[in-house]
């Protein structure tokens, strides 16, 4: 991906060395946010951790926004694929809409999982900056975009005119959920809380089906 990526604030790595360098540096960003808020993350550190120079990583990005920008869209945009894959390939289940929420939501939690650090920084970021949150967003929209049709399909009463709205509230409240478990970690239930994916999705199971 990296061969055809593009972010503004990034240059192109062209070379073999210059992209292993990149995803280096984008692995243990990722690493460090898991740690330490943006505001905390240190470029020396960052550069320290992936066996790099200061002097590379500003030969690579302007800034450590910059750099911020270019990993999520990157995760964003790999992610964007394997949605479209996961639905298009059938293998969403379709035989009930509690099977589907399982798979959409197991499927969020793992995301969740593994990007939770990038997702704290965006969130916070977005308060100060408008479109901090916009690729995330989207990359939600996409799935809500997928999902609808198919649970509507398989509702006893697809002609119930509140279903689509129903739908589109629950998925609401799973990113909103999500997003706050990761932002504030409130409890009981932690994004590695072994029931979480269970709770939420019986909770969107049972109020669109209601």
């Amino acid at each position: 991906m990296l061969e055809r990526f593009e972010a503004e604030g990034m240059r192109p790595a062209q070379q073999a060395r210059s992209r292993a360098l990149v995803i280096r540096l984008f692995n243990e960003g990722l690493t460090l946010l898991r740690e330490v808020d943006f505001d905390g993350l240190s470029v020396d550190a960052l550069c320290a951790r992936a066996d790099s120079t200061i002097g590379a990583f500003y030969s690579r990005f302007e800034s450590k926004e910059a750099f911020i920008n270019a990993l999520q869209r990157l995760v964003v945009a790999a992610t964007r694929r394997n949605v479209v894959a996961g639905y298009e390939s059938q293998v969403a289940p379709d035989d009930s809409v509690a099977h589907l929420l399982g798979w959409i939501v197991s499927g969020a939690i793992v995301w969740y999982r593994r990007y939770d650090g990038l997702v704290r920084a965006s969130l916070r970021r977005a308060h100060s900056e408008s479109d901090a949150w916009t690729p995330i967003r989207e990359l939600g929209e996409l799935q809500v975009t997928y999902a609808v049709p198919r649970i509507l399909a398989l509702l006893p009463r697809p002609e119930d005119d509140n279903a689509e709205e129903r739908i589109r509230f629950a998925f609401q409240m799973l990113f909103g959920t999500l997003n706050n478990i990761v932002l504030i970690n409130p409890g009981p239930f932690t994004i590695h809380h072994p029931e979480t994916a269970t709770m939420l999705a019986k909770a969107m199971t049972g109020f669109i089906e209601n």
